[in-house]
């Protein structure tokens, strides 16, 4: 009796040493999945806005124009449009001369428009989806993808922009924000 008790004891230890090692190699592949899981939510949370877009973009011809929604004091200090597929910078713009500018209607490739601007004209050929990221003098900015052919497409009237969300006016666009009056984005 005392060979199995010895037996059994040997057996438990085993299944101890088994248990702990099949523990931690567990824990040490389950870091790696956890952490693509954080990584995977951290990109689809950027990546997807929690309210609605404050981009509009409208094209009439050769003639591109964003309206970033904003409150009357804000003032539109840089534009970037990067092709989102490459993540390559197409143009840059800094400080709108003109006070539509300032205000957000911004004419894309209008250098004369911009204190500058590079390059200072339009590519040849346009990505098919454009990112825009609209940078203000205060804290803060809006960014949005395009789908240029989607934009087209939807031919919106004058006046109005082609939104993720569907057409808006630039006043509806402002409406957007809560610029203190009390009034809460939707």
């Amino acid at each position: 009796m005392a060979g199995t008790t010895t037996n059994g004891a040997a057996e438990r230890r085993r299944g101890l040493k088994v248990l702990v090692i099949g523990l931690i190699a567990s824990a040490i592949l389950a870091a790696p999945v956890a952490l693509a899981f954080l990584w995977i939510k951290f990109l689809t949370v950027m990546s997807d806005p929690v309210g609605p877009g404050l981009l509009g973009l409208r094209i009439d011809g050769d003639t591109i124009t964003v309206k970033a929604a904003q409150c009357p004091a804000d003032r539109v200090r840089r534009v970037e449009l990067y092709d989102s597929e490459s993540e390559k910078l197409v143009w840059r713009a800094d400080d709108p001369l003109t006070e539509e500018g300032r205000g957000g209607l911004l004419r894309l490739w209008a250098a004369e428009e911009y204190r500058t601007s590079r390059p200072a004209t339009r590519p040849a050929e346009l990505p098919k989806q454009l990112d825009v990221l609209v940078d203000y003098t205060a804290e803060g900015g809006a960014g949005g993808v395009f789908d240029l052919a989607a934009v087209r497409a939807a031919a919106p009237p004058a006046g109005s922009y082609w939104t993720p969300e569907g057409i808006r006016t630039g006043r509806e666009l402002d409406e957007l924000l809560d610029c203190g009056g009390g009034k809460t984005a939707p």
